[in-house]
């Protein structure tokens, strides 16, 4: 019998059935047997809505031949995804992050000012070290091994610096163990994205890194994920 292991550090809901009633929450790692396999796809109708449908309800059908009409070329499948499901990298500047020139997809920006409107609301500054890596990318420094399914690779993500009344606090600084010694402003300001409904610090990860913000996207949404890095390795390998 196959064995499945639970991904999501949070926990997964164990439902009564598919978008059905909630059993209960599943812990990060707990095993578990498969005893049976349903299939949902994510599909998306002529007219742009956008769902998901059972599987056995669906006749697979063969990839239809898209031709450039200039060209005559065969459009990759990047070209046919739909503009939320591509990777549009756009330079960040908001007023409260100093530091590296932030890089990241479009899709993140609005995670981002809310970032922006804490840090000021807090009078800190956001030191960006690193953004959006390209995969397999060895960041320099780094504190922990970069995760297989990183938002940086997709652009949701920043690891970062916080600057107080002109003193750095870095990954040492802010380790979770320091929360309670750190100035006000800043367990203000990492509280903030803690409540957050979106965001998420790193520092409350099984394998701590403070220094990490992002907005969990594999795992709100791993198909949009994959959609996302599919579009990006789809630019690179044109470039």
């Amino acid at each position: 019998m196959k064995r499945g292991r639970v991904k999501p550090e949070a926990g997964l809901n164990l439902r009564d059935k598919p978008n059905g009633q909630k059993v209960t929450v599943l812990s990060h790692n707990q095993l578990v047997d498969i005893v049976d396999e349903v299939t949902f796809y994510r599909v998306r109708t002529s007219t742009g809505e956008v769902g998901f449908v059972h599987g056995n309800y669906l006749e697979n059908m063969p990839p239809t031949r898209v031709e450039d009409s200039n060209t005559g070329a065969e459009i990759g499948a990047a070209s046919l995804l739909h503009p939320s499901e591509e990777f549009n990298l756009t330079v960040y500047s908001g007023s409260e992050f100093i530091g590296e020139t932030v890089k990241v997809d479009k899709d993140f920006v609005p995670e981002l000012n809310r970032v922006n409107d804490y840090a000021k609301a807090c009078e800190i500054k956001v030191w960006v070290t690193s953004s959006t890596r390209n995969i397999n990318q060895q960041v320099r420094g780094a504190i922990v091994p970069p995760a297989t399914k990183s938002c940086h690779f997709v652009g949701h993500a920043i690891d970062m610096n916080l600057m107080l009344d002109g003193k750095l606090f870095n990954s040492q600084k802010l380790k979770k163990a320091n929360y309670n010694n750190l100035p006000e402003q800043i367990q203000k300001f990492l509280t903030s994205v803690r409540d957050d409904n979106v965001l998420r610090w790193g520092g409350d990860f099984s394998t701590e890194d403070p220094v990490h913000i992002d907005d969990n996207f594999y795992y709100r949404n791993q198909l949009m994920y994959k959609a996302k890095l599919l579009s990006r390795v789809g630019q690179l390998n044109a470039n």
